[in-house]
């Protein structure tokens, strides 16, 4: 029975030992305030229990700062301007000791919000899809004038060069009535043409040749 109360008390004096060794936890907070615009600083204040060698500020589970402790005071600053969307989360701060060395668990967290991020996220995306479909705009613009100039001035060379063709005459020997009575006629044959006249010119009238008898029926 003594045996029993004994291990007892030593549990017991075990378990109290163990808790006063540990530290107490810190507690942070943010200035001005967790709602901050983007450029502005941000000031974080880590508050310490007791007297501590080294300050920790973490964020978003990833050590961030690890500051050294020159000075007795109970509280450790942090100090940064907001510059990019990725400053904005959670932080939290603990601290060690040296002796013996021990490390606090971490303090509560506190949540730095930005303010306009999102508005301004989106401004930026709007102007900057409106800048890419000027410059294609423009772009296309440019390339349509240059194509249809190259157009123009190949069809100008082509127009230049072309020359006009005689047109063969073709003889037609037209209905008689003896072998005296011959009606011959010339007319322009049809030449195909590859390429496009260079400008609209008033219709010809044919050329025709007529050789008339004058003998006069019996």
């Amino acid at each position: 029975m003594a045996a029993m109360t004994v291990a007892l008390f030593l549990g017991w004096w075990l378990v109290t030992a163990s808790e006063a060794q540990q530290l107490h936890r810190p507690s942070l907070s943010l200035h001005p305030s967790q709602a901050v615009s983007m450029g502005e600083n941000v000031t974080l204040r880590c508050h310490l229990p007791r007297m501590a060698t080294w300050v920790q500020l973490w964020h978003n589970g990833s050590l961030r700062f690890n500051k050294e402790k020159d000075k007795e005071q109970d509280t450790a600053e942090f100090s940064f301007a907001v510059t990019n969307l990725e400053d904005a989360g959670t932080y939290q701060c603990r601290y060690q000791v040296s002796k013996p060395l021990r490390t606090s668990k971490k303090s509560d967290p506190v949540e730095l919000v930005l303010t306009g991020a999102t508005g301004r996220s989106h401004g930026n995306l709007v102007e900057a899809v409106l800048r890419g479909c000027a410059a294609v705009l423009v772009f296309s613009l440019g390339l349509y004038f240059v194509l249809d100039a190259r157009s123009l001035w190949t069809w100008r060379d082509e127009s230049a060069g072309v020359t006009p063709e005689m047109p063969e005459s073709v003889q037609l020997q037209g209905p008689s009535r003896d072998s005296e009575d011959l009606t011959y006629t010339e007319m322009p044959a049809a030449i195909p043409c590859s390429q496009p006249p260079t400008s609209p010119t008033a219709p010809q009238s044919p050329v025709i040749y007529t050789t008339v008898s004058t003998d006069l029926p019996r």
